[in-house]
């Protein structure tokens, strides 16, 4: 996936940050923070919508933790940069391997969060223990391990 780590690394160039709402300011992509069950999202923890009356959108659960809701905008960022094909990341099946675009854009989240891990605090725990210190979804950890 050294692709999406250049894209990563051009985006912090360009943003001159890794904030992700700095970064999403710059796209001028809007953040609208709905109830877990409101029917836009779906069911899902958030939405990217490319040109949602003409704009993009990111819609997310409005009762996320911080790093997780970071996290989340981060991979929906990553769906715009990546998969400039699609509308909207939400479920275009037979479009796509919709388990190879979350898997990249959750590799993509993962590298903009710029986490670093204590290898000799975290060398005993699990990918769940380690997912719940960094307050991450776990998911996407076990793929970075399978990466």
């Amino acid at each position: 996936m050294k692709w999406i780590d250049n894209i990563v690394v051009g985006l912090i160039e360009v943003c001159d940050t890794s904030d992700i709402y700095e970064i999403l300011d710059y796209f001028k992509i809007s953040i609208f923070k709905l109830e877990k069950d409101n029917v836009i999202l779906k069911n899902n923890t958030a939405l990217y919508y490319r040109n949602y009356s003409d704009k993009d959108v990111i819609f997310i659960r409005d009762d996320l933790p911080v790093k997780y809701e970071k996290f989340i905008l981060s991979h929906e960022l990553g769906h715009k940069l990546l998969h400039t094909s699609l509308s909207t990341a939400a479920f275009n099946i037979g479009l796509a391997n919709l388990g190879k675009l979350e898997r990249q854009a959750n590799y993509f989240a993962l590298k903009l969060s710029v986490i670093t891990f204590d290898e000799i605090e975290l060398n005993q725990m699990s990918i769940e223990q380690i997912a719940s210190c960094v307050e991450l979804p776990c998911e996407p950890l076990k793929q970075l391990v399978n990466i």
